[in-house]
């Protein structure tokens, strides 16, 4: 008995209070929603496995099999025994015994709002009696465990899910308490206080988000979250309720009722929209092969070329994310012809070939479509849980696989401690992978801390909107072919002729005997394309960054590339003008009242 409890109570002060301190960061928006979630959603699986070997030890030695665990250390609930009842979720395990026996075949429980008093977010939990707690728990829990029972009643499924709504899912059909569903229940409701002044607020979160895929316009990105709307910006419960005629208590039903209460759940759908929208997104980008081009056009020729600064933070946050060497196949062209060399290299319409002397002589080539450089997802922990949340991905992943991440951490830590012997980077990230590659070994809380704050770091690259920087990169092509007519017929051609141009005015310079001077011969093609692109990017060049400023909680990365135009006072007021740039006038309406965009 003193073990069982001895492990209840390594997952209460360990593994839950990890939890809680995920989830209070995302309330002070130190956090992201879909860290918060997906760090839950582990530690409910850890547990679970932790669980599982704690039961099959003591069944197959202590027990009959017919006596499950949390009935052995449940007892019965004695208010003077509240400390230890909690500390075993005893209080947790009467209200799902409670919820369980008035669960029938056929019938489809209802929760009547006030039936049981009426919650208060405001309240002081801590100033709460024993009673007054158990009271507030009964009411959060009733009102959400109906839910549950309705994904068996209709056959529903939510774009992904997670442990707890799988978990209470099945109880709703086999009726059964066990020990990890009680702590994940009580985790559950931990969250719900912790989170009680701003209950909605991660919905508004996801829907947030929703709202602004919504507001692309674009088919292929409407197409990318129809399977959403029916939860984020709709009610699919609420109209099979209504429809059904199973609400009956008198009142009209609640509005997102599941996913109103369910953190949890909004971030792991946030989660897995936000990963299909990476995705298509690089698949978009890698088609096109515009944005791409655009990277050797914007530094080494328009800005080597006429010695101008052309500022282009998204583009550099671009480039930054998939790495110069993958883009530019080794460092930064140095000049026009080392540009054009490269270029044609990366999107496969020449050979290593045309490195040789006499490239120069070549005829013109045009893209082919074959062969470009593939773009793929650069954020290693998110990759890991992104076929457990998205179906149709690879299934080479999972978290099982953090070895190799973890791997490639301590290695990396070990040449930046050979290099930089004076530094001390005492953080979370360097003592875990110490760590890891001094014994190979990594314990459940710290697992989850690197968790929390690789993904933190990731969150940004996550958003980053390569449908928006597509679009952008295809208006400025239109533009400079729109300014030089006579010389283009198909956008795609463009940044390839430049390139030429400008290597043969460099060639002609030197033959001039002018290239080691202060004279410097450019072609007008050139300081053409250069105007029209400085002007574009005057009012387009930061919009993926400002998005990233309105949407991600890790603004360091954004601030590192961009000046901040604001104090720390003035951030509020910054963030809602950047969203309204964003959504626009009617789209943060509709997330102040509800109402979807027209």
């Amino acid at each position: 008995m003193l073990y069982l409890v001895d492990c209840q109570s390594s997952m209460h002060t360990s593994i839950s209070e990890e939890v809680k301190l995920a989830w209070s960061e995302y309330r002070d928006k130190k956090m992201d929603l879909m860290n918060a979630a997906v760090v839950t959603d582990s530690a409910w699986q850890f547990a679970r496995d932790m669980v599982k070997e704690v039961e099959a030890d003591w069944l197959s030695t202590h027990t009959p099999a017919r006596n499950d665990v949390q009935t052995l250390v449940g007892l019965s609930y004695n208010k003077n025994m509240a400390d230890v009842a909690d500390w075993c979720y005893v209080p947790t395990k009467v209200l799902l015994d409670a919820f369980a026996n008035i669960l029938h075949d056929n019938h489809q429980p209802v929760f009547k709002k006030g039936y049981f008093g009426t919650y208060d977010p405001k309240a002081d939990r801590e100033r709460m009696s024993v009673g007054q707690k158990l009271n507030e728990d009964k009411i959060i829990l009733l009102s959400i465990l109906p839910e549950f029972c309705m994904f068996d009643t209709f056959k529903f499924r939510t774009p992904t899910s997670d442990a707890i709504t799988q978990g209470l899912v099945e109880f709703s059909k086999n009726r059964k308490v066990t020990l990890w569903l009680c702590f994940a229940s009580q985790t559950f409701l931990n969250i719900h206080h912790i989170m009680r002044h701003s209950t909605l607020g991660a919905f508004g979160d996801l829907r947030m988000s929703g709202l602004r895929i919504q507001k692309e316009g674009d088919e292929e990105i409407q197409g990318n979250i129809s399977t959403e709307n029916p939860w984020i910006i709709q009610d699919a419960f609420l109209n099979l309720r209504v429809l059904s005629g199973l609400d009956k208590t008198g009142s009209w039903p609640e509005k997102h009722a599941l996913l109103s209460q369910h953190s949890i759940l909004c971030g792991l759908i946030l989660f897995h929209l936000n990963i299909r929208m990476q995705r298509v997104g690089l698949q978009l980008v890698t088609q096109w092969y515009d944005v791409q081009q655009l990277a050797f056009l914007h530094n080494p020729v328009i800005n080597y070329a006429t010695r101008k600064d052309v500022r282009w933070p998204d583009m550099d946050a671009f480039i930054k994310i998939h790495g110069e060497s993958h883009f530019f196949i080794g460092s930064r062209p140095q000049n026009a012809g080392e540009s054009l060399n490269r270029l044609e290299l990366a999107t496969g319409i020449s050979s290593a070939a045309n490195f040789a002397r006499d490239s120069r002589s070549k005829p013109f080539h045009e893209p082919d479509g074959k062969n470009p450089r593939l773009l793929k997802p650069t954020t290693a922990v998110a990759n890991l849980f992104s076929p457990k949340y998205v179906e149709g991905l690879a299934e080479d992943a999972g978290i099982v696989n953090i070895d190799r991440i973890l791997d490639e951490l301590s290695q990396k830590s070990k040449l930046e401690s050979s290099s930089c012997k004076g530094l001390n980077r005492a953080n979370a990230e360097l003592s875990i992978t110490q760590k890891w590659s001094n014994t190979r070994n990594i314990d459940t809380i710290h697992l989850l801390a690197f968790l929390k704050t690789k993904l933190y770091e990731e969150e940004p690259v996550i958003l980053y909107n390569y449908f928006g920087m597509h679009k952008r990169s295809v208006e400025l092509q239109r533009l400079i072919r729109e300014k030089e007519h006579h010389r283009f017929s198909f956008i795609s051609n463009i940044v390839l002729l430049i390139h030429h141009v400008a290597r043969g005015s460099a060639q002609n310079v030197r033959s001039m005997g002018l290239g080691s001077g202060d004279v410097e011969l450019v072609s007008r093609i050139v300081i053409s394309s250069g105007d029209v692109t400085r002007e574009y990017l005057k009012k387009n060049g930061d919009v993926a960054c400002k998005e990233s400023r309105v949407f991600c909680k890790n603004k360091k990365p954004i601030q590192d590339e961009v000046a901040d135009d604001a104090g720390e006072s003035d951030g509020l007021v910054t963030s809602w003008l950047h969203l309204e740039d964003v959504l626009g006038p009617k789209g943060v309406a509709s997330l102040m009242t509800g109402i979807p965009m027209a």
